[in-house]
């Protein structure tokens, strides 16, 4: 579409913004290289900030300009390069431009095996002469050598000065936002939110982040198209850790994960509970009925944070109006421990080959426990990427956590989970205390579906 020269103006302005807030994760050096139509693209490098020397880049964004990519460097130890030439500075290419902001690890077993030759000798150089090499052109051919030729961290910008109105845009747990400005119907994107600069909450140009292990292809005649990145395997993706305190709501959710086709591990943490030696039991007669092995995680690390009177047995459980307020406020609160949970979950998970953490996590206690919200799992769960090593996916899911109570009951006796093996009860008594939160609630949602607890039938 033709600009008006006011918005190419802004359009300008916008890039010099984004180079000179993006320093903050480059100060080295910096390149810009910008795409016309049926032109040659012009490339505009210098050494040092960009906030030193922006002002020399003029001319760039004119009526037939389609791409602009830009990188600001810091130089990581081993890449280190003394007496740098305008070869070392990114973007780097002949044909096929790219921007690159991470570590290519296996960039010199690239160029032994392909025999290739870069323009310098820095990481992100190899990155062109491979795709001149193997890249076909397509989505689907970049995105095979992406997933399974690059080893390291990456978020990149790739162009092709044969086809400059398409513009390839891919990262791992690299960060990588895009802002759309609407009005003048130009794609911004950067390396975090922060840089597009701080808007207005009726802003109509909203920042996204790109999900990690992604690939963009952007076209302006066909729009954009995704894909992932991520490598897939079957035996990993189905393998099912879930976290299980060996009560009501995660014995539904371990049923349902195995009738879902996982291959389910019950994880249970002992870590200083009442009813530590109850849930025990619990989990593991809950697990022998389920056909499924169990991971039990001893930790003392509650109990040196202290501030819990689920932990101190010198303390009263909260059992006043008959339950109802332990069930609607968490006066047993065990400080940040869904956090701590799922962070070591996700540990085990990484090191033993599990595609999935499941939790008990439901709607009725988002109530009173802020991490039983679904946006805590569900963030949780876009952070993983970035917690873990290269290609190592590991997701969080809540397979009740749209449920009240009652129906998660309703569902167990559905499913035929093992209800009657369960342990509710703050206590660790005989029998379960009856006046509790969890036990009020336990009361109550049988009762709403007009079944007696099994419990008090064994």
């Amino acid at each position: 579409m033709e600009r008006s020269q006011e918005s190419l103006s802004g359009i300008e302005t916008k890039l010099r913004f984004l180079i000179v807030a993006a320093e903050d994760r480059g100060r080295d050096s910096y390149g810009i290289i910008s795409f016309y139509r049926d032109q040659k693209p012009s490339i505009f490098r210098r050494l040092g900030k960009p906030s030193l020397s922006i002002k020399d880049w003029t001319g760039a964004v004119v009526q037939s300009t389609t791409v602009v990519i830009n990188n600001n460097r810091a130089e990581p130890t081993p890449e280190y390069v003394k007496d740098k030439s305008d070869q070392d500075i990114q973007p780097f290419g002949e044909q096929i431009f790219v921007t690159h902001n991470g570590i290519i690890a296996n960039d010199h077993e690239l160029q032994r095996e392909y025999d290739l030759h870069r323009q310098s000798s820095i990481d992100s150089a190899i990155i062109p002469p491979l795709l001149e090499h193997l890249w076909d052109g397509s989505t689907e051919g970049l995105q095979a050598i992406l997933r399974e030729k690059l080893l390291g961290s990456y978020a990149l910008a790739i162009v092709s000065s044969r086809k400059p109105m398409e513009l390839y845009l891919a990262c791992n747990y690299k960060p990588l936002f895009l802002e759309y400005d609407r009005q003048n119907r130009t794609l911004f994107f950067s390396s975090l939110e922060s840089y597009f600069g701080t808007g207005h909450i009726l802003d109509s140009n909203p920042v996204r982040e790109v999900k990690p292990y992604s690939l963009l292809h952007l076209d302006s005649g066909r729009g954009l198209e995704e894909v992932s990145l991520w490598r897939h395997n079957s035996a990993i993706d189905r393998k099912a850790l879930v976290v299980c305190s060996g009560g009501l709501d995660s014995t539904v959710s371990a049923k349902l994960m195995k009738d879902r086709g996982y291959d389910v591990t019950l994880l249970h943490f002992r870590h200083g509970q009442r009813a530590e030696a109850k849930e025990s039991r619990a989990v593991n007669k809950i697990a022998k009925m389920l056909g499924v092995q169990t991971f039990f995680f001893d930790t003392d690390t509650f109990k040196k944070i202290g501030h819990s009177t689920l932990l101190d047995s010198l303390k009263e459980i909260t059992t006043r109006e008959e339950g109802v307020s332990g069930a609607e406020f968490a006066h047993e609160w065990v400080p940040a421990r869904n956090l701590i949970f799922l962070s070591i979950a996700t540990g085990i998970a990484e090191a033993y080959g599990y595609g999935v953490i499941a939790t008990g996590i439901n709607l009725e206690e988002a109530g009173a426990y802020p991490d039983n919200e679904m946006i805590f799992n569900i963030k949780l769960s876009h952070l993983l990427p970035h917690a873990t090593q290269f290609q190592k996916r590991v997701k969080v899911e809540m397979p009740v956590g749209n449920l009240m109570k009652h129906e998660i009951v309703q569902l167990g006796l559905e499913i035929n989970a093992p209800l009657n093996l369960t342990w509710s009860c703050y206590e660790g008594g005989d029998n379960h205390c009856g006046k509790c939160g969890p036990c009020f609630m336990r009361l109550k949602a049988f009762e709403i579906n007009d079944r007696p607890d099994p419990l008090l039938q064994t």
